[in-house]
C-alpha cells in the first residue's frame, strides 16, 4: 500500500482542519452576538436617576429637605393615596415663580394613583386634582429599599415667567410605606435644561420646589 509523503500528509490534515476551524469561528461569533444582545437589553431596561437629572441638583434638593431613597428593592405601593393637606415648603427661585409662600396649604390636596405594574413597562402614575404635566418624556419608575421609596417622573410641564412655555422636569415623590398608609410623603420638582431654547430665552434649569403632605400620613383613597 502506498503511503503519502510527509508533505502530502500535512496538506491533507490542513484541508481536514479548515471546516472544523470555520465551524468553531461561527460558533464563537454566534455566542458573542447573543451575549452582546443580552447585555444591551439589560442596560436598556435599567434606569438611573442621574441619567435624567444631575447629582448636583439632587444634592441641592437634599439641602432643601428632600430625601431620595436609592436602591432597586422598593416596597410594593400600588394603589391610590390621598395627599392632604398639601403644603408648599419652598423653592430656590431667584425671582417669583410659584406665586405662593412657604407654608401655604391646600386642605383638600390631591389623589396620587400608582397603577398596573410598578416594576414593568406599564407602570403608570396619575394625579387627580393636581397638575400632572403635559406629557411623559420617559416612563416613570420607582427606586428605594425596605419601606422607603422614591417615584421618578420625567415629564414636560408649563413653567417659567407667566407659564407661557413648557419645559422638561423631573418630579420625585418620596415617602415610607407604613402598613396600608404612606408616611412623610414629599415631592421635589426639578427643572431641567431644554433641548432647544425658547424665543424668550427663559429657562427653568435648576429650579427646585418642594411640597409635602403636611400631616405626615397619606391614607388609601380607593
Amino acid at each position: 500500500m502506498l503511503r503519502p509523503a510527509s508533505g502530502e500528509s500535512f496538506i491533507i490534515k490542513q484541508k481536514q482542519m479548515k471546516p472544523l476551524i470555520l465551524l468553531l469561528g461561527i460558533t464563537l461569533l454566534v455566542t458573542s452576538c447573543q451575549k452582546k444582545t443580552g447585555s444591551e437589553e439589560e442596560s436598556g431596561g435599567s434606569k438611573k436617576l442621574t441619567d435624567i437629572v444631575s447629582q448636583a441638583y439632587l444634592d441641592e434638593a437634599k439641602e432643601m429637605g428632600f430625601t431620595v431613597y436609592t436602591g432597586d428593592n422598593p416596597p410594593y405601593i400600588l394603589g391610590s393615596y390621598l395627599l392632604a393637606p398639601w403644603r408648599f415648603d419652598g423653592d430656590n427661585y431667584n425671582s417669583p415663580g410659584t406665586g405662593t409662600t412657604p407654608g401655604d396649604t391646600d386642605p383638600d390636596g390631591f389623589t396620587l394613583s400608582l397603577l398596573t405594574d410598578q416594576t414593568g413597562a406599564n407602570f403608570t402614575v396619575r394625579y387627580t386634582g393636581y397638575y400632572e404635566g403635559e406629557k411623559e418624556l420617559s416612563k416613570p419608575f420607582i427606586i428605594g429599599s425596605g419601606d422607603n421609596f422614591t417615584i421618578c417622573r420625567h415629564i414636560q410641564m408649563v413653567g417659567g415667567m407667566g407659564a407661557l412655555f413648557s419645559f422638561p422636569y423631573i418630579q420625585l415623590i418620596s415617602g415610607t410605606k407604613d402598613g396600608v398608609n404612606l408616611r412623610n410623603v414629599k415631592m421635589a420638582t426639578i427643572g431641567l435644561k431644554a433641548s432647544s431654547p425658547n424665543e424668550a430665552g427663559i429657562t427653568v434649569d435648576g429650579n427646585i420646589s418642594i411640597r409635602s403632605d403636611a400631616d405626615g400620613i397619606s391614607t388609601p383613597n380607593n
